[in-house]
């Protein structure tokens, strides 16, 4: 099911500056092979750890080809909500898996992030990891797992700053919840971890001045930026179809003049945030134990408030599997412990509603990308223009 508008139409990905280059880069390197120092520029102004350039290094060994190469990323998401399934059935139980892997499979924003030649996408292929020896350490007190996890959590800041964030939240997770692990296994897992890095570290000490990218950072720090509340939105919007006016930017009243019914799905989708917000309170009266979920889920919006990050849909990526769980969770409690069985119904009814929606959102704006082309917003030309 998750391959069904992650793998069709690869015609229409996204293909733009950010992509091309890496395939650039990735070309570059079959031809001649040299030692990536740096990866693509950030919006802050400072080049990126050149961990995702490695990656499609191993991904484009069998061809460049720009279609592939999305393919291959899109199949590498789309495995990666079994994954998510199959560790979801583990901890929680077989309804909650499904229900959270459906979401997975068929949100928008997890759709149009999972098949682009971008970092962002493949933020899940160390998510997902990172979540499930989360949960066997402080569910199962497993801690075996600790390398294994500090190890996925430095490598995920090296692909994308949200994984820096990651890092500072599941530290403060592991205070909260008095975590009892090995310092020794934690270095080790950061130290193994920080290897990728080394031609990026090279490059800064070695460059003249020094440090290029810190003088970038610190004159980004001191730049004029506003604190986004729609921080707190992005969350919720992440797991529907809700936001797409960024995608869209100008062509979006086409979109709606084109398919006048999405202008009525977008109220369907406003149900995810009292699922969400029901799965939150569900855990925090009911689940205790699982409360590290909505520490993950309210820490992301307040450390990218306070450090007047931008409230761009990708950044929120990384939490879009839980906000999936915290959907899946209230929806799971009423079906469980609801003594009327049409309270039962209703439930089950009302999240195959959303799931229709999500993929009648999925199938209008492939459609509507077939039909325009050439979007007048961030998405741009589809790829068989450019």
């Amino acid at each position: 099911l998750s391959s069904i508008f992650r793998l069709s139409n690869l015609n229409l990905i996204e293909f733009k500056s950010d992509e091309a280059t890496t395939v650039y880069q990735t070309v570059r390197f079959f031809e001649r092979p040299y030692l990536i120092e740096r990866g693509l520029i950030s919006g802050t102004g400072v080049y990126n750890f050149p961990l995702f350039n490695y990656l499609m290094i191993i991904l484009t060994v069998w061809s460049r080809d720009p279609q592939f190469l999305s393919w291959i990323i899109a199949l590498i998401n789309s495995i990666l909500v079994s994954v998510f399934f199959l560790f979801v059935k583990k901890y929680y139980n077989l309804l909650t898996a499904s229900f959270a892997s459906l979401l997975l499979a068929f949100s928008p924003w997890g759709v149009i992030f999972s098949r682009k030649i971008w970092a962002q996408d493949l933020i899940l292929l160390f998510f997902i990891p990172i979540f499930w020896l989360l949960h066997e350490i402080i569910l199962r007190k497993n801690t075996k797992v600790v390398f294994p996890m500090f190890l996925l959590l430095v490598l995920l800041a090296q692909l994308h700053g949200s994984g820096l964030f990651l890092l500072i939240v599941t530290s403060l997770i592991f205070l909260v919840f008095r975590v009892r692990f090995s310092l020794k296994s934690a270095a080790a897992g950061v130290l193994v971890g920080l290897i990728p890095a080394i031609p990026y570290v090279l490059f800064q000490i070695n460059s003249s001045p020094i440090c290029p990218d810190c003088e970038a950072f610190l004159k980004y720090q001191n730049s004029i930026r506003m604190f986004d509340l729609n921080n707190f939105l992005r969350p919720f919007q992440i797991i529907s179809g809700l936001g797409y006016h960024f995608v869209l930017g100008r062509s979006y009243n086409d979109f709606i003049n084109a398919y006048p019914l999405v202008d009525v799905l977008k109220y369907v989708f406003t149900l995810g945030f009292l699922a969400i917000i029901s799965g939150i309170l569900f855990v925090i009266i009911k689940k205790r134990e699982y409360l590290f979920l909505v520490l993950y889920f309210i820490s992301f919006p307040i450390l990218y408030l306070i450090t007047r990050t931008p409230a761009y849909m990708h950044y929120f990526v990384i939490i879009l599997p839980i906000s999936a769980l915290l959907f899946a969770i209230s929806v799971n409690a009423v079906y469980s412990y609801a003594q009327n069985k049409y309270l039962k119904l209703m439930a089950l009814v009302i999240f195959s509603i959303f799931i229709a929606t999500s993929i009648l959102f999925n199938y209008f704006f492939n459609n509507f990308l077939e039909l325009k082309k050439r979007i007048e917003g961030d998405y741009g030309p589809v790829y068989s223009l450019t």
